[in-house]
């Protein structure tokens, strides 16, 4: 079976075209022509990740964020990703990256993120999703729950005008640089849960009274392993598939 196969699965899935404009989901180097051997599934690419693919002997690595982004002026071997991107070229080793398509797509990185955070009734809104709590809870309560859900050492609270929350707006990894996002959400829920919450975001949420939950981008996004997985293992189930083990949050 070639590698294109497993391309087909990922793209039924999260099209490529439903991808946010600035994104650059796809090929970044490889020929998924060539026979499959086995899959490696990280979040980033790094040296690392093409020596635990070529040990595992996967000659196909999903990445989540595209570790091609802005356009190469030069080859500069002192950067980690391109000496991952060398490494694995010389190695007929493929990379492929799905990001905002499968953040995105029904079932996505989005509405496991939305599970994790305990809600229900989830639906699309904006870039992200909202839902519900079971029941109100008290928004440091819920914090907590958060922090033991997604196994992060620390989370970070903006306080707003409601001690109790119910209705959530979640976004994985970076959301938090939107105003215009900020004052939607503000609009129709009680918390906004996201990575990556700037100044002025802040700023503006605390003013107006709307509470944010801050997590880590990391823990936001690391069901993404099980999600490609999973999704290779049900349409290929004889597939070798691997969650790459040297993925670590590099916040410590």
């Amino acid at each position: 079976m070639v590698q294109q196969k497993i391309i087909e699965i990922i793209e039924e899935f999260a099209p490529l075209e439903t991808q946010l404009p600035y994104d650059h989901c796809g090929l970044k180097t490889g020929d998924l022509s060539k026979e499959l051997t086995g899959v490696l599934v990280c979040l980033d690419l790094s040296p690392a990740i093409v020596d635990e693919a070529k040990e595992k002997k996967c000659n196909l690595i999903i990445e989540h964020h595209p570790s091609i982004w802005n356009a190469w002026e030069k080859i500069d071997v002192r950067q980690p990703k391109v000496r991952a991107l060398i490494d694995a070229t010389i190695n007929d080793i493929s990379v492929y990256s799905a990001h905002t398509n499968i953040d995105f797509a029904q079932g996505g990185l989005n509405d496991i993120f939305a599970g994790q955070i305990g809600l229900s009734n989830v639906k699309t809104f904006s870039e992200g999703r909202i839902g519900r709590l079971k029941q109100e809870i008290d928004l440091y309560e819920y914090a907590e729950m958060i922090k033991e859900a997604l196994g992060e050492k620390h989370v970070k609270v903006i306080s707003g005008s409601k001690n109790k929350v119910k209705k959530v707006v979640c976004v994985n990894g970076a959301g938090g640089g939107d105003e215009k996002l900020l004052l939607s959400c503000s609009e129709i829920s009680d918390v906004f849960v996201t990575s990556e919450v700037k100044y002025n975001v802040a700023r503006l949420s605390k003013d107006i009274g709307y509470a944010i939950i801050e997590v880590g981008h990391f823990t936001s996004e690391r069901g993404f392993l099980k999600l490609i997985k999973n999704l290779i293992a049900k349409k290929m189930p004889n597939v070798r598939v691997y969650e790459a083990e040297c993925v670590q949050n590099p916040y410590e």
